[in-house]
């Protein structure tokens, strides 16, 4: 992916009928889905009218698609030379308290792995107790500023332009909560931002301008690369899941009563078409006919990637 040619800007009549075809998915399903898509070619700018949105400046919890953000602002820490990315970190007993997802919960503590190889499971199987460690490695790469871990995350997206996101907690413990919790304590965020982080990564990672782009989040084209690559190896993606003419990179995330999927549409070259960022939230537990909530959502999601395909891709027809 080091040097692909620019996405083609999709035309006004496209556009629409994506618009058109989103909306009648977001009405079909019986629990709020909000998003934003945008493209990434260079003149698609985020936020203009090129942006296809629903509720896409609503504060939602982000739970682990807060992992794109903490993912950037570790990678510029090191491309600053503030982070090694082959330090090693050890696993301590006391951060499996409470986890919920990845591996390491189910190894014995004393492992040891490097800040890289923590970066990787976060993102590819949503290891919190590698979250952890990237947090620990962040409050030592920070400790001579005046921020720590949370507020260098919080500042790092603050001037990424991602306005309504807030990083409240390290770990979130969210096994204690109810069905009907507030926001309270929970890190946010919403669509626009996610999308918005995407663009500039999608923009960053080659093609005409991906020097500027990469620069505005204080990392190199190499550096954009790395974080879509990380994103590609998912283990379970949702918005590719249907997908055959286009691949996403893709980061979940899981709450009791939401489910969420962020991501860079890849052309069959590897390069990036368009930021998707999806937020379903109030999901019912059961649907009518018996059916889980959240299987509903799955299915929903890839509808939502076959759409993005359809326009992203068009079939072309002789």
């Amino acid at each position: 992916m080091d040097a692909f040619e620019p996405p083609v800007s999709r035309t006004v009549q496209e556009r629409q009928e994506l618009e058109r075809r989103l909306a009648a998915l977001a009405d079909s399903v019986p629990f709020a889905l909000h998003y934003a898509v945008e493209q990434t070619a260079p003149t698609a700018a985020p936020g203009e009218a090129g942006g296809i949105t629903r509720g896409a400046d609503v504060v939602l919890p982000s739970f682990s698609t807060r992992k794109v953000s903490i993912l950037c602002a570790a990678l510029a820490l090191a491309r600053a030379g503030r982070l090694d990315p082959q330090r090693l970190l050890t696993v301590t007993a006391e951060h499996r308290e409470g986890v919920q997802a990845g591996i390491l919960r189910h190894l014995a503590p004393g492992l040891e792995l490097t800040l890289d190889d923590c970066l990787v499971q976060m993102m590819c199987t949503s290891d919190n107790i590698c979250t952890q460690l990237v947090f620990e490695a962040i409050g030592t790469a920070v400790e001579d500023l005046p921020q720590d871990a949370l507020q260098f995350v919080n500042d790092y997206c603050a001037w990424a332009g991602m306005r309504s996101t807030l990083h409240r907690e390290v770990f979130p413990r969210t096994g204690g909560l109810a069905w009907h919790h507030s926001l309270d304590g929970l890190t946010v965020t919403t669509a626009v931002d996610q999308a918005r982080l995407l663009v500039m990564l999608g923009r960053g990672a080659g093609g005409t301008g991906a020097l500027e782009a990469a620069a505005r989040l204080q990392l190199t084209p190499a550096d954009c690369r790395r974080a879509v690559e990380l994103m590609r190896g998912l283990h379970t993606p949702r918005l590719g899941a249907a997908t055959t003419r286009i691949g996403f990179a893709e980061k979940n995330g899981r709450g009791l009563r939401s489910l969420s999927q962020v991501g860079l549409a890849l052309g069959a070259g590897g390069e990036p078409l368009a930021a998707v960022a999806v937020y379903a939230e109030a999901i019912p537990t059961a649907m009518p006919d018996g059916v889980p909530g959240r299987n509903a959502v799955f299915a929903a999601f890839a509808e939502f990637g076959r759409a993005v395909e359809d326009w992203a891709a068009p079939v072309v027809t002789a």
